[in-house]
């Protein structure tokens, strides 16, 4: 029983790193949903790794039992069957507090359709139409920045999904 407990000693260690790399990762990363959908996620992030703590407890009480002579601890059976559901309770958690990072983005600017504006001579911009641009021209944001169209030169005007 001390080998195999030892076995799945090495598979929770892996389950804890994994749990910490996750939260390394999207550490820097916006939040793309509501602010309950964020409250959840760091919710189960934290029940995760604390109850990946509690199971390496269990599991390694009976993988490195600290007794004295021959004596095993009290019910090793029941700690390492406790220790193993915990550890599945830990992934399933953290898959739980993953599901938050899959929330569709709904922000402005991705709500909003892209222009592509044409010249005569073939020139082209692409981006979103932006308000405030003096009379006789119009603003659009672009990947290089913030684009002066003159619509006296303007030939083509459609709407896209995306540039």
């Amino acid at each position: 029983m001390i080998d195999s407990a030892k076995g799945w000693h090495s598979i929770q260690l892996a389950v804890m790193g994994f749990i910490g790399l996750c939260g390394v990762l999207n550490m820097n990363a916006e939040p793309a949903g509501p602010q309950w959908l964020e409250w959840w996620a760091t919710g189960m992030s934290v029940l995760a790794f604390l109850s990946s703590i509690v199971s390496m407890w269990m599991v390694g009480g009976v993988a490195f039992p600290l007794y004295t002579g021959d004596q095993m601890p009290q019910n090793p059976t029941g700690r390492l069957k406790g220790g193993i559901g915990m550890t599945f309770a830990s992934i399933t958690m953290m898959a739980l507090g993953a599901f938050g990072g899959w929330w569709p983005e709904t922000s402005a600017a991705s709500a909003e359709p892209s222009v592509e504006v044409s010249d005569g001579t073939g020139n082209k911009a692409c981006g979103r139409w932006m308000q405030g641009a003096p009379a006789g021209s119009m603003w659009l944001q672009t990947r290089e920045g913030v684009v002066t169209v003159t619509l006296q030169n303007v030939s083509q005007m459609r709407k896209v999904n995306s540039c």
